[in-house]
Order: structure tokens, then C-alpha cells, then sequence
């Protein structure tokens, strides 16, 4: 090992510029040459070590600075502004992460917000699903719920691009829980439906069913809303909507913490007085004191009407006598029905009947003019309408049609108790002409 090596060797150890003294090198060679010779399996490295130690003490007392290998660095120290950031590193404390679920960026916190994800069974995606938000009610004036909690409408709706497996998808998939609760407060909530008050229907409107896999989901997507009952008193809850599939989930941000919505009373409808029904009927009899007729000879009959109100003459394919109402009004080159038409008879091809989601209030045979007929009130869709009446005649004329029908109902006529009891002494003075 010459002079140049032990300079550099210096060097490069301790990352600096000083240049020992002149003797140095003869100093540490003579300290080497003069040791007693010792036998020892470390006899071959010990010249180099000596030089190494000597070369530190040296650098030591030159640069005046205390090593500080295997020390606890003085935090009141200044860092040397010499020593590259490579060798005095940091290593900053690691904390834990949180072992919170995945939530989705999509959220569903603001009424009207929507969401989209894939629809998945054992084999992966067979469809898709979209969430809307939809309001935060006090309740509902038609159904009841319980006087302590809120509810929360969501509408889903699933599009298949197959079968799922297993075949079956809708409610079941859907719960409600909060994020980050107590152990004390944890819980689930299952979508719930409230019957209305008067019987006819179910709160939400439209409620999500469970479907099996038919067919008929890959042409009409099968849709309809949750309910989630909340207790009041865990409004302060975040609260997350939950599809769940095995033991895989997907979770969505469904609410914040804040007021519940203010309790809304339950309006129970009444049904209609019998005062009322008395008055209507007095009126159609002073209305037919003076009545006037009318005939359809395409369809085949003739009828008695009040004098005050007003029927229709031929128009295009409307036959006359067609329309009636207390109203004038004007019919269109196209016989379509104007607005404010209270009552219509008309000749229907084939039989009339009814589906089984119809709900039927009065269902009356009676005689009309030597025929066998029916009376009929209805409603075609309770759960999407619940309020709406039609009021029916309905006579055959043949075993398989034609079948007369006249009727008025709700949403076609201004006082519907009025109408009914007018159709009533229309139909009592009806004649059949075929």
C-alpha cells in the first residue's frame, strides 16, 4: 500500500479534504514495522486494521468532530450542511392503515343522485344496475309507519345480458347500515313496504320485487323501489347502501349525519258521506225532470240525458250520441275525445273483463233493456293510483262481443258522484236498437 492509496482510502471513508501531515504515513508504517510480531489467525488483516484505526484518530483530532457511529444523534445539534441527504436519512414512523370497506366514488347522498355498477352472481357480471336517490320523507299521509323513524326511497332498476345464477335478483340484494358505528349502534335494515291506510296499494309506489331469472328481463328492465325504514334517533349515523352477493359487496355513501326530515301525520282518506251520495242523487233526478234523447244507429241504441248537458253528433268515425257532459265542447275532424267529457258509451269488439291486479269495489248483474249485464267499479292500479274510480256498464251482445260499454270515472269527470248517479238513470232509460 503506497502513500496515494492510504490519502484516498482516507478520503472516500470519511468523505472530506483533509490532507494529513507529511510524516503522517512514515508514522503509521514505523507504529507497523515496530509491533511485535504475534501469532494469530488474524495476523494477515492486522496491518491494514492498525492503519485504519491510526488514519481515524488522525482525521479526528484534524477535524475536530466526535464520530457518531452507534450514537443517538443530538437533536439540539445542527445538521453539518456537508453530509449529503444520502447519509443522513430519516426514517419516518409508519402508521397503520385503516381496515375501513372500499367505498365507491359514486354517491347517493342528494335526492336525484344516481349510480351505476354491474349486476353479479357466482360467475362474475350478468347485467346492469342503476340507482337513483330518491327523497327523505317524514312518512307518508297515506300509509303508516312507525311514529319514530324516517324513510329513504331508493329506485333500482336491474338490465340483464343473461341469466343470472342463481335466478333470482331484486330485494334480497339490498341492505342499509351505518358506517363506522358503535358496537352499541351497529345494525341492518332490510327494505320494508308500508300498506296504505285505506287498504288499496303499497308505500313505495312501484316496489321492487324479487324476480327469477325469466326471460322477459333481457327485453324489459326490471325496476322498482326500496324503502329503508331509519330510526330518528340514528339521523347522527352515516349511513351506506349496501348490494350484496355472497360474501362480496358494494357499498354506496346513501346518507350524511343531520336532521331527519319533520314526521308527517297520517291523512286517513274518509270515505264518501252518505250526504253526499244523497245530494248527487238528487240532483240527477231535477236534472232528468226534463231530459232530452239521443240515438246511435251504428252501434245500436238510444238514450235518455239531462237537458242541460250536451251530446255529440257524427264526427269521422264518432258516431253521435257518443259523448256526454254538462259542458259545451267541440269535436275534432279526428273524433278524438275532447277534454271534459264526463260520460261515454261506446260499442267494444269482443268481450270485457278484467285483470287480477284489479281491484273491484262494486260488481252488480242486472237486466238492461231483456239483456243480462254488470255494473262494475274499479281501479286498473291501485299501487300507482290509489285514488282513482271507473264506473261501468258493461253489456254483452254476444257471446264473444261485441260488448256495449258505457262509464265515466275519476279523472274524466269534474264531480264523479254526479256522474255516477247520472249514468245510473241514463242506463235505467237505455234501449238496445240491434
Amino acid at each position: 500500500m503506497n502513500d496515494e492509496q492510504i490519502i484516498e482510502y482516507l478520503r472516500t471513508r470519511h468523505r472530506t479534504h483533509f490532507d494529513p501531515p507529511a510524516d503522517a504515513l512514515a508514522s503509521v508504517m514505523s507504529a507497523i514495522r515496530d509491533a511485535p510480531p504475534r501469532r494469530s489467525l488474524f495476523a494477515s488483516v492486522m496491518p491494514i486494521a492498525a492503519a485504519v484505526s491510526i488514519g481515524l484518530v488522525l482525521l479526528v483530532v484534524a477535524i475536530g468532530v466526535v464520530p457518531r457511529i452507534g450514537l443517538v444523534p443530538d437533536a439540539s445539534a445542527s445538521p453539518d450542511p456537508s453530509v449529503p441527504p444520502t447519509e443522513a436519512v430519516a426514517t419516518p414512523p409508519v402508521s397503520p392503515s385503516p381496515t375501513a370497506s372500499v367505498r365507491p366514488a359514486q354517491s347517493l347522498v342528494q335526492p336525484g343522485d344516481t349510480a351505476t355498477l354491474a349486476a353479479t352472481d357466482s360467475h362474475g357480471e350478468w347485467g346492469t344496475i342503476r340507482l337513483e336517490r330518491g327523497d327523505e320523507l317524514g312518512g307518508y299521509p297515506d300509509a303508516e309507519i312507525p311514529a319514530d323513524t324516517f324513510v329513504i326511497e331508493v329506485l333500482v332498476a336491474y338490465e340483464a345480458d343473461r341469466m343470472p345464477d342463481p335466478a333470482q335478483f331484486g330485494t334480497p340484494d339490498w341492505t342499509l347500515r351505518p358506517r363506522n358505528a358503535p358496537p352499541e349502534r351497529f345494525f341492518v335494515i332490510e327494505p320494508q313496504e308500508f300498506e296504505r291506510a285505506n287498504g288499496i296499494g303499497l308505500r313505495p309506489a312501484m316496489p321492487l320485487g324479487v324476480w327469477p331469472g325469466a326471460v322477459d328481463i333481457f327485453t324489459t328492465p326490471a325496476e322498482g323501489r326500496i324503502a329503508f325504514a331509519v330510526a330518528r334517533r340514528d339521523a347522527d349515523l352515516e349511513l351506506e347502501l349496501v348490494y350484496r352477493l355472497g360474501d362480496e359487496e358494494q357499498v354506496f355513501p346513501l346518507r350524511t349525519p343531520g336532521l331527519p326530515p319533520e314526521a308527517v301525520a297520517l291523512a286517513t282518506p274518509q270515505p264518501t258521506s252518505p250526504e253526499d251520495i244523497a245530494e248527487a242523487i238528487a240532483m240527477a233526478e231535477a236534472l232528468f225532470a226534463d231530459p232530452d234523447e239521443c240515438a246511435n244507429t251504428l252501434d245500436g241504441y238510444s238514450v235518455a240525458f239531462p237537458d242541460a248537458w250536451y251530446t255529440n253528433t257524427a264526427v269521422g268515425d264518432t258516431p253521435a250520441c257518443s259523448w256526454f257532459t254538462p259542458e259545451f265542447f267541440e269535436v275534432a275532424a279526428s273524433g278524438e275525445a275532447p277534454e271534459g267529457i264526463w260520460i261515454s258509451i261506446g260499442l267494444v269488439d269482443g268481450v270485457v273483463g278484467y285483470t287480477s291486479i284489479t281491484e273491484i269495489y262494486v260488481n252488480d248483474e242486472l237486466v238492461i233493456d231483456g239483456r243480462q249485464a254488470f255494473r262494475v267499479e274499479y281501479n286498473g292500479n291501485a299501487t300507482a293510483n290509489p285514488d282513482f274510480r271507473g264506473y261501468h256498464y258493461v253489456i254483452p251482445l254476444g257471446e264473444n262481443g261485441p260488448t256495449l260499454v258505457a262509464g265515466t270515472s275519476t279523472e274524466s269527470a269534474d264531480d264523479y258522484l254526479l256522474a255516477k248517479a247520472v249514468l245510473d238513470r241514463m242506463m235505467e232509460r237505455f234501449t238496445i236498437n240491434r
